[in-house]
């Protein structure tokens, strides 16, 4: 271009041209803190360009700069950075991971606590090699918060125990939805292989949404006892009944075997006013859905959980929410089984490898590995049973406890 000339336009011309060979050009190596923006905080300008250029990681901007810098290496090139950890686990990005593992090669990667970096969310620090190394063991590890010295970095590193292992990423593909679970032991990716996806024996559901829970639900005691049906069997049974409450399953606090009965909700003439409901421009709110499984005899547990997974037994006459997701299934016996296999260390173990986070969808709940081993089947099923009682005689021991409280065990 002749600069000595130059117009305005031409000099805008000129930058284009200018970034546009910053963009094509390709590197050995990229390090960088990419920055982080879920697609709710996206204006439209940028939405529309994430969903048509980056269809993988349009989640949020980090995961998209991941997939902009490994197309910008060389062939043999590096890319290094640190990001949030939830493009390892979440669905949302499960595409983006078997791009990535079938394309690149994960050489190392530090996972990092909450608050190690001084933000409350677990990162990680991951190198990408631009082309694919079959077979290829990567360099995993863990930095836990107590691990960091005074001077922010850790102690030691590798940190012996936290999780340190070196696998091929080609294992990660044997577990559904091919999250980055990179301390998974060879017996239990087995496990994966040959166990069926739990909603492959039993049925997994999530239920209704109100639209509006403080107007819709009370907790049990708030309304008047003789406007509540406690036992109705199915809808037809609970419209017949002419009764206005019916308990509801909202998840609720960690409990295990059986408990959380606190709330009922207005469902009066098969819930007309919820299935009415809507907003100030006239669109619907609700949305009740699996409608099918009302009332109906379920194992359950709470979407979202800061610690150990649990699962309960829930009897019928139940709604349930989408925050209460529910397994139903013909036969109760498999039912009762998997609510033991689920309850052990084990079955919190693997819901960890498939979604480490504070929510346990349902999709993610689908996934675990179910086997049955038929000599202990009547075993499991018998303790479980018990465990029930012992539960369910420990919850009706508080006033809360439904209608069947009749004094405090310490009295």
């Amino acid at each position: 271009l002749n600069t000595e000339n130059i117009s305005l336009f031409d000099d805008d011309i000129r930058k284009m041209v200018c970034v546009g060979e910053l963009l094509q050009q390709k590197y050995d190596i990229a390090v960088t803190n990419p920055p982080y923006m879920g697609s709710s905080g996206f204006n439209s300008t940028l939405s529309t360009f994430a969903k048509k250029n980056y269809k993988n990681s349009k989640s949020d901007l980090f995961a998209m700069f991941i997939e902009r810098w490994n197309h910008a290496l060389n062939f043999d090139g590096y890319n290094s950075m640190v990001t949030m950890q939830s493009w390892m686990f979440l669905s949302s990005y499960e595409s983006m991971r078997k791009n990535i593992i079938s394309k690149l090669t994960i050489t190392n990667l530090m996972h990092m606590e909450n608050m190690v970096m001084g933000i409350a969310f677990g990162t990680a620090v991951t190198i990408f090699k631009k082309n694919y190394l079959k077979g290829f063991k990567g360099t995993y590890h863990q930095i836990k918060f107590k691990d960091i010295s005074q001077k922010d970095s850790p102690k030691s590193l590798p940190i012996t125990g936290n999780r340190f292992n070196q696998i091929s990423q080609d294992e990660f593909t044997k577990i559904p939805g091919q999250p980055i679970s990179y301390w998974v032991s060879e017996n239990l990716i087995h496990d994966f292989v040959i166990g069926k996806r739990m909603d492959e024996v039993v049925t997994p559901k999530v239920g209704l949404q109100t639209g509006d829970n403080n107007y819709f639900l009370r907790e049990w005691w708030e309304v008047e006892h003789d406007k509540i049906k406690f036992d109705a069997k199915s809808i037809p049974d609970a419209v017949e009944s002419g009764k206005k409450w019916f308990p509801y399953n909202k998840g609720g606090s960690f409990r295990r075997w059986y408990g959380n009965y606190d709330y009922v909700v207005n469902w009066e003439n098969d819930g007309q006013e919820i299935r009415n409901f809507v907003d100030d421009k006239g669109k619907l709110r609700s949305r009740p859905q699996n409608t099918e499984y009302y009332f109906k005899e379920a194992i359950t547990w709470s979407d979202v959980t800061s610690g150990n997974f649990s699962i309960r037994y829930r009897e019928i006459g139940s709604l349930f929410d989408s925050t209460g997701p529910s397994i139903f299934s013909v036969s109760r016996n498999d039912r009762i089984y998997l609510l033991g296999l689920l309850n052990t260390p084990v079955g919190n173990y693997v819901f960890k490898i498939l979604n480490p986070t504070i929510h346990m969808h349902v999709g993610y709940a689908s996934l675990f590995p179910t086997l049955i081993n038929l000599s202990i089947r009547d075993r499991v099923i018998n303790i479980s049973k018990k465990c029930i009682d012992i539960a369910k005689e420990d919850w009706l021991c508080s006033e809360t406890g439904w209608t069947n409280f009749k004094k405090h065990p310490l009295i």
